[in-house]
């Protein structure tokens, strides 16, 4: 049985180079279409319904990780093959699970393997189906870190290092206590990632870490800011919606 395939890639050359060495493997692997960035991609999963998906991680409007975490709860889950550039941070969660990688630029011999991993494996149904499930399970577990880029390169950080977001000039911003990063994604698709009791958005351009709040000030006419836990010790305003809500949730409330 020939495998249907997707390659998403934000560069051209890269999926034009990928479709080539792929060419090898014409009995096995079908390249049934491709995509440039992580809302395509998932169009296209949805609509193409491919047996595997080879998946950059660093691409536009929706990362190759979220689109990977998306697609887990469809009935038809393709396996993924992550493509990525970044060896330093990315390779060690990869390989937890069933889920493989090509390092880029990919090796051939790399690609041989992975694709007599799939092949072999899917003419067993009941294997497949166990990948599946360890895919599954590695995006649950995976996903109290966060991708988050600087200088170039991907760097997973866990949850409780986050100590607030911002959106500000149309980008993301996150902060842990002696550093901020990049999030190539929207602040309201940060809040949906970080659905988790620790964090709180407290006005529009802000998510904080609740563990990581120090100190709590009123202010005139029944505001409040928050004083977080990093190296500046940065005061973040509440929106007035949010208030009650913030003191419900640290009991500040009068009966």
């Amino acid at each position: 049985m020939v495998l249907r395939s997707l390659i998403v890639d934000d560069e051209i050359p890269a999926i034009e180079g990928l479709k080539y060495l792929l060419e090898d493997y014409k009995n096995t692997i079908e390249v049934i279409g491709t995509a440039t960035n992580g809302t395509e991609a998932f169009e296209k999963i949805l609509n193409l319904k491919p047996d595997v998906v080879f998946l950059d991680i660093d691409i536009p409007k929706l990362n190759g990780i979220n689109v990977a975490n998306n697609i887990t709860a469809l009935d038809k889950v393709p396996l993924v093959i992550f493509v990525t550039a970044y060896d330093s941070y990315a390779i060690d969660a990869f390989e937890i699970g069933a889920i493989d990688y090509l390092l880029k630029p990919i090796n051939p011999c790399r690609l041989n393997k992975a694709i007599n991993k799939i092949a072999n494996m899917y003419d067993k149904p009941d294997t497949w189906q166990v990948y599946l499930n360890n895919e599954a399970k590695f995006f649950e577990k995976q996903f109290h870190k966060l991708p988050v880029e600087k200088f170039g390169r991907i760097k997973l950080i866990d949850f409780n290092e986050i100590v607030y977001a911002e959106a500000m000039d149309g980008k993301v911003l996150v902060k842990t206590k002696n550093d901020i990063f990049d999030y190539n994604d929207t602040m309201k698709n940060l809040e949906n990632r970080l659905n988790d009791a620790l964090f709180f958005r407290v006005q529009k351009s802000f998510i904080v870490n609740l563990n990581n709040i120090v100190e709590i000030l009123p202010w005139f006419k029944g505001t409040y800011w928050l004083v977080m836990d990093d190296d500046k010790k940065t005061k973040i305003s509440v929106s007035k919606n949010k208030i009650r809500e913030l003191k419900k949730i640290f009991g500040l409330e009068k009966n």
